[in-house]
């Protein structure tokens, strides 16, 4: 990498660092502003255009997140987890076939990842396919359960309320390294 290359990358990861930071704490609006500085420093910094998508979901700017998550997905069109990321900001604006061939993609590109699966499912039933819905839901709980410490998959809404689409949700209690709950 030439000198100049890398003085800007080392500008963007600089500026990625303090926006990441600003996200921590809540602050979308301003994290998404130092996002979108690193990628004006270095336009192939994609870990930019994953956070700046981020920031934009958090604010339920889903078409926003599209845009970012469009340049990763010409960055790395073997991304799963990105159409996985898309596919919800997809369904979240409507799109719900759009969010079904992303849902599909990340699928084929060979993960192993029960939410897509579980996201498939929530489309395929809102289109009306129900018996592609319960396979695909079947598949996804099949995944987690495969998985060590995972909760059970689900494609509900209701039992997605207040999580977002990449976190898994918590239960309220857990053990502490001695075995007792906190």
């Amino acid at each position: 990498m030439q000198a100049a290359a890398y003085k800007a990358r080392l500008a963007a990861r600089a500026a990625a660092d303090e926006g990441f930071f600003l996200g921590r704490r809540g602050d979308f609006g301003a994290a998404r502003k130092k996002f979108s500085q690193a990628i004006e420093l270095d336009p192939k910094f994609s870990p930019a255009y994953r956070l700046r998508a981020a920031a934009c979901e958090k604010m339920s700017d889903w078409a926003g997140a599209i845009v970012d998550l469009d340049t990763l997905i010409t960055l790395d069109p073997n991304y799963a987890e990105i159409f996985n990321e898309r596919g919800f900001a997809r369904r979240q604006l409507g799109d719900l076939r759009g969010a079904r061939n992303d849902f599909d993609r990340c699928i084929t590109l060979g993960t192993d990842l029960p939410l897509a699966y579980g996201n498939r499912a929530e489309v395929e039933h809102m289109l009306g396919d129900d018996s592609a819905a319960a396979a695909d839901l079947a598949q996804a709980q099949s995944l987690t359960a495969s998985m060590p410490d995972s909760p059970p998959a689900s494609s509900t809404p209701s039992a997605r309320k207040n999580q977002t689409h990449h976190k898994t949700p918590r239960t309220g209690t857990s053990k502490n390294a001695k075995g007792t709950t906190r």
